[in-house]
């Protein structure tokens, strides 16, 4: 729901309401009027309210947004480290296991040769 829509729907209904209450009211204009006054008295100050507590959560909002931008970064931040110091760890198996599967290769190739020896 939009904000400025149910802060105008407040002050229509308020004034349909004391528009409704001046034509049904059994009592004096004095003192109709002064409940008017009293009304629109209490009406602004739900009104201001309404709007201080929008302008707290609209804060706060903005803070939860700074905070999760800096929250977001240093993750970021962290995993990239992580993911290259798990790289680096790995850097001397990974070389190791290439150099295994190299020798596999070259074995097998001599394997083929031997065998390709005996079978003529």
């Amino acid at each position: 729901m939009n904000g400025k829509s149910f802060i105008y729907g407040v002050i229509i209904g308020g004034a349909v309401a004391g528009v409704s209450t001046l034509l049904t009211t059994p009592t004096s204009g004095e003192k109709m009027r002064n409940r008017l006054r009293s009304t629109q008295r209490k009406i602004q100050l739900s009104i201001n309210e309404l709007k201080d507590e929008a302008m707290g959560i609209k804060d706060q909002v903005s803070q939860a947004v700074e905070e999760s931008k800096t929250v977001v970064t240093t993750l970021s931040n962290d995993l990239k480290t992580s993911v290259e110091l798990w790289q680096n760890s790995i850097k001397p198996h990974q070389d190791s296991i290439q150099q295994s599967i190299a020798l596999v290769e070259k074995e097998l190739e001599k394997l083929e040769r031997n065998l390709g020896k005996k079978a003529e």
